[in-house]
């Protein structure tokens, strides 16, 4: 296998999430910068319709969903493990609970009316548009994204005050060292705290603060920015990692056409050989005429996988 490539924008949270990881693993590897909005012809090819941000490269294996990307990065640099096996379950829980319950609440919370005075993402009303229609097609079929503003800001700072009094007692919500709960809260907090009028919420939460600046200074590691084309031609010219092919958890036998897609929103589905479907991963098989076989793979928590007609 190669090294890392990771493609992501710089504003998507979720990208954060993994670029801190990779800074606390002190990590070499190198960067696609992909648009924020669709189309993106860099990354089908390689996710076979899988549109969530980020996606991570390594050769011909391609790895959607930061609950799979970062313990593949922990696999890779394995000393000073996020996923400590004490703290297996709790952890993982947090963390799911985390990037989709406490995510929608921030997205409310970030993209609440009135907030984008003199202080927008966009420099148009035209890319605003242009965003929310992407978005708007990305979250069809799904209300999971949307929450009462009330009702975000009420959690969020629960989930806040919260963090400040276990933060009294340890450095971080793992411990003494960081775990992935930790990476989950940290890219909440840095989307909301980056922008200039939500800064003032977290001023009570002294400990947060401290928190997230030590989160901060692990950096992004040692990365170097290449192209979509350099990536895709790297794909073409690597064969998928080997492994066994194991199914166990559906009622559905190795080489089986399946689709896999997310359960909460982004129901695009990704159509391929199934490879495995274990108690952590989802594995297919997928030809592009472009750039040969392809192995992408899922988390199981979140993915959804069924048979199809070939």
């Amino acid at each position: 296998m190669t090294g890392i490539i990771l493609h992501q924008y710089a504003s998507s949270t979720f990208s954060e999430k993994v670029r801190a990881l990779l800074g606390f693993k002190q990590a070499a590897y190198r960067v696609v910068e992909i648009p924020v909005i669709m189309p993106r012809p860099f990354v089908m090819p390689l996710t076979g319709g899988y549109r969530k941000t980020p996606v991570l490269q390594i050769g011909a294996d391609i790895f959607c969903d930061t609950a799979l990307i970062c313990r593949v990065i922990d696999q890779m640099y394995p000393d000073n493990s996020i996923y400590p096996e004490n703290r297996a379950a709790s952890d993982t829980a947090i963390a799911n609970w985390v990037d989709t319950f406490l995510f929608r609440c921030a997205v409310a919370i970030a993209f609440q009316s009135g907030l984008d005075e003199g202080n927008s993402f966009f420099e148009t009303d035209a890319e605003a548009a242009a965003f929310i229609a992407d978005r708007a097609d990305l979250a069809k079929g799904s209300d999971q994204l949307q929450i009462d503003l009330r009702i975000a800001e009420s959690h969020f700072m629960t989930f806040l005050n919260d963090m400040d009094c276990q933060l009294g007692m340890t450095a971080f919500l793992g411990g003494e060292t960081p775990t992935i709960a930790d990476f989950s809260a940290f890219h909440l907090v840095w989307f909301l705290k980056g922008r200039q009028r939500l800064s003032a919420m977290f001023e009570p939460f002294t400990k947060v603060v401290n928190w997230f600046q030590i989160m901060s200074a692990f950096g992004h590691g040692d990365y170097l920015e290449i192209d979509g084309r350099s990536a895709l031609a790297e794909a073409r010219e690597s064969e998928p990692d080997y492994f066994e092919e194991t199914v166990f958890l559906e009622d559905i036998d190795a080489g089986a056409v399946v689709e896999v897609m997310p359960i909460d929103y982004g129901f695009h589905p990704v159509r391929g050989k199934l490879l495995a479907a274990r108690f952590d991963e989802i594995v297919v098989s997928r030809n592009n005429p472009d750039i040969g076989t392809v192995f992408v793979h899922f988390p199981r928590i979140g993915f959804q996988v069924r048979r199809v007609s070939q």
